[in-house]
């Protein structure tokens, strides 16, 4: 498995399990266990796009692919990447 196929593999799996789709792979780096990878996406849509609240996720796959944990570990609003809301 290398970093492009994790990280299409960690899109697919954020969007199953919170049913929204991924804006982008923020970090994708291998690990002691396997792959670290963050997704960006939108976790609550505004009628005005600037004001959406995006969230970062932190999935964690073995060497084989195999997701073993995921954990939302920021919300913030969109184009304001030092501002955070508890995750």
């Amino acid at each position: 498995m290398n970093a492009l196929k994790i990280s299409a593999v960690a899109r697919e799996g954020i969007a199953a399990i919170t049913g929204h789709q991924p804006e982008l792979v923020s970090r994708c780096e291998p690990s002691e266990h396997g792959w670290q990878v963050q997704v960006e996406l939108v976790d609550t849509k505004a009628r005005i796009t600037e004001n959406d609240v995006m969230a970062t996720y932190q999935l964690n796959f073995d060497s084989r692919g195999r997701l073993l944990s995921y954990e939302r570990t920021r919300r913030y609003p969109r184009g304001k990447n030092g501002g955070t809301f508890a995750a």
